[in-house]
């Protein structure tokens, strides 16, 4: 009892996020697991609809059609986390033998350009680049997206041109922690002096391991924006996953306790395995995702290294150029210019600015005070707080249960459930505390022995320490809800009030009869910019330990 008042402070400032997470993310969770065991009819309500205990689990299961989404999601899951994970290797090793640090630290910014493109654009450039009728790289006459057989490893090829940026930083920053390190002794570095395979490859390849493992806790989870824009009836039997299979579902088909099922099963499945990553992870590659890294360039290669290395890397290169040529470039060089204007309302515009913003504050008042007690490592309750952290954490936005909440409170139709939405991203809570807890640890401990108070303690160590990593996970917040078009669609009924990004998903999903591809991807260019601004603006920020805040978007 003498600890727990010793450490009041931190049981008071979690009050406040607990709360905002007990009402936007259990409650709307546990009122899908009370609707996945009901055969749910609108007009009886959740208790006056007949109770099935597990039959709509047992349905789920004997449908074939959901069986088949199960393992399409399996396979392309996996499929894209070895393909992320062996480029990601090579890249990283590749630009860790180029001596320029410049020239590295250039390229790897490139490598995560795609990262910051909405999702809906970059499914814009996919089915540009392999339109048989616009692309400019001719394809040839067939379309890969509608081949059953093709689209499984175009997606796959997809994502992982999207998001590789973040695992080929994560694992040069783990290169460049082992050569920080040898340079501190000088014995070691002698005894290993040219070993290209202790100094790259094997932090390279732990780095990526730690990496493949954090995926597991989204194992049956997809970017679902860029899939949902992508996937057609054409491709359901190879490409339909359950992120999808839920929103038609559930979402689409009203078939509520069906879909409620369906994401329980996803949760739970989720949460065991996030468990399973986060204990070994802690365990056993913590110091390479949060190791503590000094400004210090990358020893060179050795002879040819550098030569060998820019060879590797200018393939990938080469790619992520011809997207952004694509979207910035391509849209430009002939037709019709786009007026903004006609498309974009400036009222909506700046009123979605201003929620995202605010959601953004909020959002950080939450992460630094539910971070702040995890500093502690003989807090009473630490590990009940973490697993109820962790529970809550792979709870998706844009569940049926969420929708079911929001349409009870009366807020289909406004612009609340963006706002709400955009306060939560637990995955920064965690890596906050990582950043300060591996860099600043012994400091705290320091602190406490010699009797200072942990509201002193916060004020003059902890947010000192740590506006940095704050501000870069404030930015990354802002770009991912700017970026993002399913809050709108589930939850704002007037168009006036669509987001600039689900205004661009109405005009790509008409087909090309609202605005000619060119001029929408002109559109798709200036959505881009406020994510791309920020990226520039605070690169040196968007460390590869704030970008793991995204692992639910990777």
């Amino acid at each position: 009892m003498d600890k727990i008042w010793k450490y009041k402070l931190h049981y008071i400032i979690v009050i406040p996020a607990l709360l905002l997470i007990l009402l936007f993310k259990i409650w709307p969770f546990l009122y899908g697991v009370v609707l996945s065991l009901k055969d749910y009819k609108p007009f009886m309500g959740l208790f006056g609809s007949e109770w099935v205990g597990l039959g709509n689990f047992s349905a789920l299961f004997g449908e074939p059609a959901f069986v088949q989404v199960l393992a399409n999601t399996l396979a392309m899951k996996f499929g894209y986390v070895f393909a992320s994970a062996a480029v990601a290797f090579v890249v990283a090793l590749a630009l860790s033998a180029i001596p320029s640090n410049g020239l590295r630290q250039a390229l790897s910014a490139l490598f995560l350009f795609p990262f910051f493109i909405p999702s809906a654009v970059f499914a814009s450039l996919v089915i540009l680049t392999l339109s048989p009728s616009q692309s400019p790289f001719g394809f040839g006459e067939s379309f890969l997206l509608a081949d059953p057989a093709s689209f499984r490893p175009v997606l796959i090829l997809a994502e992982t041109l999207k998001t590789c940026g973040v695992p080929i930083l994560i694992a040069l920053a783990a290169i460049a922690a082992r050569h920080a390190s040898e340079a501190r002794k000088e014995e070691e570095r002698r005894l290993y002096r040219g070993s290209f395979a202790h100094r790259n490859v094997y932090p390279a390849l732990r780095a990526v391991s730690a990496y493949m493992l954090l995926q597991l806790s989204v194992l049956l989870s997809s970017d679902f924006e860029l899939l949902l824009n992508l996937v057609n009836p054409l491709v359901y039997e190879t490409g339909d996953m359950l992120d999808t299979y839920i929103y038609r579902t559930g979402l689409m088909n009203a078939q509520y306790g069906y879909a409620a099922a369906a994401e329980v099963l996803q949760v739970a499945i989720q949460f065991a395995l996030a468990l399973g990553a986060y204990f070994i992870v802690r365990g056993a590659f913590l110091s390479d995702l949060f190791g503590s890294r000094e400004a210090q360039a990358i020893a060179p290669a050795g002879r040819g290294g550098g030569a060998a290395g820019l060879a590797v890397a200018a393939p990938f290169a080469a790619v992520v150029l011809a997207a952004l040529y694509l979207l910035f470039v391509y849209p430009f060089a002939g037709g019709d210019a786009f007026h903004w204007s006609e498309w974009l309302p400036a009222g909506s515009t700046a009123a979605y600015l201003f929620i995202n913003l605010a959601a953004v504050v909020i959002h950080l008042l939450i992460t630094v005070t539910l971070a702040y007690p995890l500093t502690v490592k003989d807090l009473p309750g630490r590990g009940l707080y973490k697993l109820f952290l962790l529970f809550a954490l792979v709870i998706g936005a844009g569940t049926v249960g969420e929708y079911m909440f929001f349409r009870g409170a009366g807020m289909v139709g406004t612009l609340f459930p963006q706002l709400f939405s955009g306060f939560f991203n637990l995955a920064a809570v965690f890596v906050l505390k990582s950043i300060f807890n591996s860099k600043y640890g012994d400091l705290k401990e320091k602190a406490a022995a010699e009797g200072r108070g942990e509201l002193h303690t916060m004020i003059t160590l902890f947010l000192p320490k740590i506006w940095k990593p704050l501000l870069g996970l404030g930015a990354l917040q802002f770009i991912m809800l700017w970026n993002s078009y399913f809050t709108s669609l589930l939850y704002t009924v007037n168009p006036q009030l669509h987001s600039p990004m689900m205004r661009y998903m109405q005009l790509f999903s008409s087909g090309g009869e609202a605005l000619p591809m060119q001029q929408l991807l002109q559109l798709g260019a200036l959505l881009s910019v406020p994510a791309v601004v920020l990226f520039l603006l605070l690169r040196k920020w968007l460390t590869s330990e704030v970008l793991l805040s995204q692992i639910r978007k990777l």
